[in-house]
């Protein structure tokens, strides 16, 4: 197993302060569930129009696979779109992450341009794994719930340990909420129901998949407990999967300065494009005015009233309310979108306005920022704290834990490094599975493994790391910014996720693939489309098929963003 360097040493500091949960072997699965899948075509339920024809259906898998003689199961919700090309080469499975995420929604909503990017040879599934959605909904939010508030840890000298104490208040309640599916969620289980959906498709038993962010920690998993069953396996935006499953996350940030750098210097260097940047300052000043103004709107946070917006379709859900525009707010709307470089140039509108003193302005700008879905705050709380082994009623036993988090970042720090953790070391239940058997794994097929190189919250050092967990694995570099490849797309990292689903071809070790489109740019994307060419076995595509297949890649990032931004 490879591990982080702070992690064994750190560990030993913290262990005994810590209840570590039993982690689970691996079960023997129970006699009992669907063996096929029955597709059928009255989908309206999940969603009124298609952009393409759609199958749907229900598919049993064991409730609890921990408990062999139990007859008690689970329906599953599948959606399926068949390819459009021949030679069919199978169905490709996804999860766009969360933990949370809409695998349904995900695969209906971006149905056609899943379908371009793939050639249009693979049949494609979308399943909502436990937890999600009508999958064993995990909801504990209630009446009693709603007056607790998380802040940012930095926002005063006493929110990290009021956020501690909302942490027993939350994980208590939803413990109440959810006690009986509480250790039903996992991920493990998860990876048991696919292996079933891959049997029940009636191909050839091999997993064809594509995740992004939780995704890759779900594919990881999967490929660790069956790799006999690995087909094609694409993960991309990589989470380290030693540091999840031990609670012990001291990497997530460590290329965040490094992000938002390239923020600032990106806008220093296109003033016409950055409003931030219209007093032709240097990065360097850039950064600290808007320290400047964090600082600020700690000591003194703005009152705002939302009136004048009944008409506004993104405004006038707060019509009529008032809030505060506080250090939180801001810093957490930088954050989230440090994810996507394509609201960057919003995100400078937003804190222009807010150093101009339009606080209306900032508040408009931030609600088109937030508008759209998001992962369910309650799936994720649910799946990720319940399967993370650091366990602490006493705050000063994450001492270690927060010098770390503090070094591993200096403008993410506690305020964005101990969000998660903060919660789950107060959770109440723990996953009946936890994968905690070997890393060092030799898959059936090898697995392709894409890093961003600005990657906000998995950095390209995780790729690496899962990489080494798996033997004839290949990492391949995206030279972008924000969160996985599809943040900044570029046409050499498609044509390789092209070439490695419909030929089988990975990309030569070593390949680092640019983006093509620049930070803070006007370019539009027919002009960046135009060049792709795709050989092998797929035929050649027509300038159209080139101009569609990075206008998909665009729209499935903004799908996966909405997905994987913050919650809030």
């Amino acid at each position: 197993m490879k591990l982080p360097a702070l992690l064994p040493f750190a560990l030993s500091l913290v262990v005994g302060s810590f209840a570590l949960p039993q982690l689970h072997p691996r079960a023997n699965s129970p006699d009992v569930g669907d063996t096929e899948i029955t597709w059928g075509t009255k989908c309206k339920s999940l969603a009124a129009e298609s952009p393409l024809p759609m199958k749907c259906a229900k598919f049993r898998v064991p409730l609890d696979y921990t408990k062999p003689n139990s007859t008690k199961t689970l329906d599953l919700t599948l959606v399926r779109f068949d390819a459009v090309r021949k030679p069919v080469k199978g169905s490709v499975l996804f999860n766009p992450g969360g933990p949370g995420g809409s695998g349904v929604q995900f695969v209906i909503g971006r149905a056609q341009q899943l379908m371009t990017i793939l050639g249009g040879q693979f049949n494609l599934i979308g399943f909502d794994p436990r937890g999600v959605n009508n999958t064993l909904p995990y909801v504990c939010e209630t009446d009693l719930y709603q007056g607790v508030s998380m802040v940012l840890s930095n926002a005063s000298d006493v929110a990290l340990g009021q956020n501690f104490a909302n942490s027993e208040i939350q994980a208590s309640q939803c413990q109440a909420a959810t006690e009986d599916i509480g250790g039903l969620v996992g991920t493990a289980f998860v990876a048991r129901d696919m292996a079933r959906i891959v049997d029940a498709l009636g191909e050839d038993g091999l997993l064809r998949y594509w995740g992004f962010s939780y995704g890759t920690l779900l594919g990881a998993t999967f490929a660790a407990m069956f790799p006999e069953k690995v087909g094609k396996m694409v993960i991309d935006g990589n989470v380290n999967v030693h540091e999840y499953y031990s609670g012990w996350d001291v990497s997530t940030l460590v290329s965040l300065d490094d992000v938002v750098a390239g923020f600032f210097s990106s806008c220093a260097a296109t003033p016409d494009l950055c409003a931030l940047a219209s007093s032709n300052q240097t990065a360097a000043e850039l950064a600290q005015t808007v320290d400047d103004l964090l600082e600020s709107i700690k000591e003194n946070p703005l009152p705002i009233t939302i009136e004048g917006y009944a008409d506004n379709a993104i405004l006038s859900p707060y019509e009529g309310t008032s809030t505060l525009v506080d250090y939180s707010t801001v810093k957490g709307l930088i954050f989230s979108n440090l994810y996507f470089p394509q609201t960057w140039p919003l995100l400078s509108d937003s804190l222009q306005f807010l150093l101009t003193g339009n606080v209306t302005g900032f508040f408009e700008v931030m609600a088109i920022l937030e508008g759209g879905g998001g992962d369910s705050g309650d799936a994720f709380q649910g799946i990720a704290f319940g399967e993370q082994a650091l366990r602490t009623n006493n705050l000063t036993s994450l001492d270690p834990l927060i010098s770390a988090v503090n070094a591993s970042s200096k403008w993410g720090g506690v305020d964005i490094g101990l969000e998660n953790a903060i919660q789950a070391v107060r959770w109440k239940q723990t996953a009946k599975e936890i994968y905690s058997g070997d890393w060092q794994v030799q898959t059936k097929n090898p697995i392709l493994i894409i890093g961003n190189t600005y990657d906000p919250v998995t950095p390209l050092i995780n790729a690496w790391n899962t990489s080494a967990s798996f033997e004839g694995s290949v990492v391949l570099q995206h030279n972008g910014y924000g969160h996985t490849s599809l943040a900044q797309p570029g046409l050499c990292s498609a044509r390789a996720v092209q070439s490695y689903f419909i030929d089988g071809v990975l990309p030569a070790r070593g390949t680092i693939c640019q983006p093509d489109i620049a930070l803070f740019s006007n370019e539009t994307w027919e002009q960046v489309f135009a060049p792709l060419s795709l050989n092998g076995t797929a035929a050649s595509i027509t300038k159209r098929d080139n101009d569609a297949l990075l206008a998909a890649l665009q729209h499935v990032g903004e799908s996966v963003h909405r997905i994987n931004r913050p919650r809030k």
